[in-house]
């Protein structure tokens, strides 16, 4: 007989229209090269889940039944995590739903999730290697902590959610020198819009930007000089993925590049992949390059050390840095589901291994020991 295919269910918020949730591409993807690893692969959001018949409503591709189409499955005994809830009433939702499936039955997360940023600045910034690399982190407190902060760090700051994605709902905070203190604020909206408001009194900009914030978790972060001598502004992507040894890689490196006056050189935000090594040589020099891409690797290790310590394994990472107009590297911020785009810069058959890693590691996941987990790191 044909030896039994284990399943991996990937989690996903369900939208109305078509393709009726997000990453579907991406996720077809992981359903065709499935087969390979041994897997049967489906998608299904955690609040279709019934309890009684112990199953839930999978999502799977087929052209020929004129392509994504709904059927019955068991729940899985593994799950990846590639949702993107809309808004808060569906994070609610999300995990509600998903903590009464996993409380039911023996599911395994292939990929771990991570808090806040407040958080994670607080747990890496306890490394004596990590901190010179941290930019200075507080969370927003009220108008009296942006005003301070704003004196502390020579009028320039960057606000961005704690909780937040995709570059979304983040501002620079700017006041000039001149002009009475006029600020300037130059942001990007919940739909990912780029915004700018200028010539506001600091009294007005504080009151505007603490309505903007409302209720919502923000950090507060000196606003960094990150753009190239044109004023464009750039920053540099690392996948790490864990392999199907169990063992992390180095799956690769892009430098995203924005358009100039965004404050984020995001994706999602407009900005554009490039290829790592040839950017950063073209603007420092090949050695300057090559010692960089260095320093890159050796934090990034550190940081998933210390991010799996505290928080859990993960299957994969997304770990931003920025680069100041002196050289100077700065991590910025850790993804526990990050995209692949960037990584077609990469060429091809590495953005199809980046795509398919998560799969290698699941079935190693599935055939593994109880109790064996690897914690090796090969950050190549």
């Amino acid at each position: 007989m044909p030896e039994k295919r284990g399943e991996l269910g990937v989690l996903i918020c369900e939208r109305d229209g078509t393709p009726p949730f997000a990453e579907s591409d991406f996720i077809r993807r992981l359903m065709r090269a499935a087969p390979r690893y041994g897997l049967d692969v489906f998608a299904f959001a955690p609040w279709t889940w019934n309890a009684d018949r112990r199953s839930v409503q999978a999502w799977r591709w087929a052209q020929a039944k004129g392509g994504w189409h709904r059927e019955e499955r068991a729940v899985p005994s593994l799950v990846y995590d590639r949702a993107w809830p809309g808004n808060a009433e569906q994070r609610r939702r999300f995990r509600s739903s998903l903590n009464r499936m996993l409380g039911a039955h023996a599911v395994v997360r292939l990929n771990g999730r991570l808090p806040g940023k407040a958080e994670v600045f607080r747990i890496l910034a306890r490394d004596p290697l990590l901190a010179p690399r941290l930019p200075p982190t507080a969370l927003y407190k009220g108008k009296k902590a942006l005003a301070d902060w704003l004196d502390l760090h020579g009028g320039a700051v960057f606000l961005k959610p704690s909780n937040g994605s995709h570059g979304r709902r983040v501002a620079a905070v700017i006041r000039s020198a001149a002009d009475e203190g006029a600020v300037t604020i130059r942001g990007r909206t919940s739909a990912n819009a780029p915004f700018r408001l200028e010539n506001l009194s600091v009294q007005e900009a504080i009151e505007r930007l603490h309505r903007w914030i409302g209720g919502r978790v923000y950090i507060m972060q000196p606003l960094l000089s990150l753009s190239d001598a044109d004023g464009n502004p750039f920053d540099l992507r690392v996948l790490a993925q864990r392999n199907g040894k169990g063992r992390w890689t180095l799956a690769g490196m892009a430098v995203r590049a924005g358009r100039t006056g965004n404050v984020t050189a995001n994706l999602h935000g407009g900005g554009v992949p490039r290829h790592a090594r040839t950017f950063l040589a073209s603007r420092f020099g090949e050695k300057e390059c090559e010692s960089m891409l260095q320093e890159i690797r050796r934090v990034s290790a550190a940081v998933i050390k210390r991010l799996e310590e505290a928080f859990g394994r993960f299957c994969e990472l997304g770990l931003d840095f920025g680069i100041d107009r002196s050289g100077r590297i700065w991590f910025l911020e850790a993804n526990a589901k990050p995209g692949r785009a960037a990584m077609a810069c990469a060429g091809a058959a590495a953005a199809q291994t980046a795509i398919e890693r998560p799969l290698a590691y699941a079935r190693y996941i599935l055939l593994r020991p109880s109790g064996r987990v690897i914690h090796e790191f090969d950050l190549v």
